[in-house]
């Protein structure tokens, strides 16, 4: 309780420099692009690990499937280099970020999917034309750029309308920034939402009438071999390693733990590099307990670019997972196809 009094200051002195950044931009002393594709922010409040990534690539595959181009755009978090670049199968980590390039690596070499990174977005999205659609993911924050549509992403039970601006709580900015957006997708709930708990999510996160509320739950598939590895149910193992260095990684270990119950964890801070000092630790930490096999994230695998040399005896795997909307997920892209419409971009869905 005295912590919390001591940074309770800090807390409101960090909220009214988010608060003056925004009026920066409403009161234009800031300009703001407006995009001329047809474009959908995917943002959140809390800091890292809600889920916008995996929604992102949820309304990526979606579109895919009925438009084309569709384009990725990010900062590219934790790259070392400040340019714009699009984003190709053969870059490193720390030239684009690891979530771009984990992006890039799930579609492949797909023509029709575009993916870039750049600090100025706005650069970027003068490159893109006015044919197809942009995915702006984290973008929630960033007001140097106008999307469309404009979607808050927040985890099951982590209500921000609950929470406190950092450092006192997790938010990056005070709750009442939601009602910047156009609608809000709940992740990981703990299954199918019915009607009744709904109206209390609404009554909860305070939406208004104007937002429209869509909800999500996580699906994890089989683990998925790298590096010449044997297929999972083949070794079926009852030792393993959860890898992860993520923004929630209590997800993911639970995830792990569904197939190996006793598995050990290996948590690094999100997005740190695999220096050859953490590689070494994960190895040592192996041979330690006895262990050969090593689970990870899609998004700590793109971070690791080649095999280490020190896990030549271990064998990797990936847990692979897909966010599920079941019937929230054509309600979604109605609603994309809807709310684009009324902003004067005709994106034809076929839905």
């Amino acid at each position: 309780m005295l912590a919390r009094r001591i940074l309770l200051p800090l807390s409101w002195i960090y909220a009214l420099g988010a608060w003056l950044h925004a009026a920066a931009y409403r009161w234009r002393i800031r300009s703001t692009y407006q995009p001329e594709i047809a474009s959908v922010s995917i943002g959140n409040l809390h800091l890292g690990g809600t889920g916008k990534t995996p929604l992102s690539l949820w309304i990526m595959e979606q579109l895919h499937q009925r438009i084309e181009p569709v384009y990725y755009l990010s900062r590219g978090y934790g790259r070392k280099t400040r340019e714009l670049r699009e984003v190709t199968l053969e870059d490193e980590p720390l030239d684009v970020g690891d979530e771009a390039l984990m992006v890039r690596q799930h579609f492949g070499h797909s023509n029709d999917i575009r993916v870039f990174v750049a600090n100025q977005r706005a650069e970027a999205l003068k490159t893109m034309g006015k044919v197809g659609a942009v995915i702006l993911d984290d973008a929630f924050q960033h007001r140097g750029v106008n999307a469309a549509l404009q979607i808050l992403v927040c985890p099951f039970g982590q209500w921000y309308t609950q929470d406190h601006v950092v450092p006192v709580g997790r938010l990056r900015e005070h709750p009442s920034a939601a009602l910047r957006a156009h609608a809000v997708v709940v992740t990981r709930c703990p299954g199918p939402v019915d009607p009744l708990t709904r109206l209390d999510i609404r009554k909860t996160l305070q939406l208004s009438p104007e937002q429209d509320l869509f909800c999500s739950w996580e699906r994890y598939g089989e683990p998925q071999p790298q590096w010449g590895a044997e297929p999972w149910e083949s070794i079926k193992p009852d030792k393993a390693i959860a890898l992860c260095g993520i923004g929630q990684p209590q997800v993911f270990l639970a995830g792990v733990r569904r197939l190996v119950p006793m598995a050990d964890a290996f948590v690094l801070a999100d997005h740190e590099p695999f220096s050859k000092s953490v590689v070494q630790s994960i190895a040592q930490k192996c041979r330690e307990r006895e262990i050969s096999i090593i689970v990870t994230t899609k998004k700590d695998r793109a971070r690791m670019g080649t095999k280490p040399k020190a896990w030549s005896e271990f064998r990797v795997y990936v847990l692979p997972h897909e966010i599920v909307l079941d019937q929230d997920g054509p309600r979604l892209l109605k609603w994309l196809q809807q709310e684009w419409k009324a902003h004067g971009f005709r994106v034809p869905l076929q839905l």
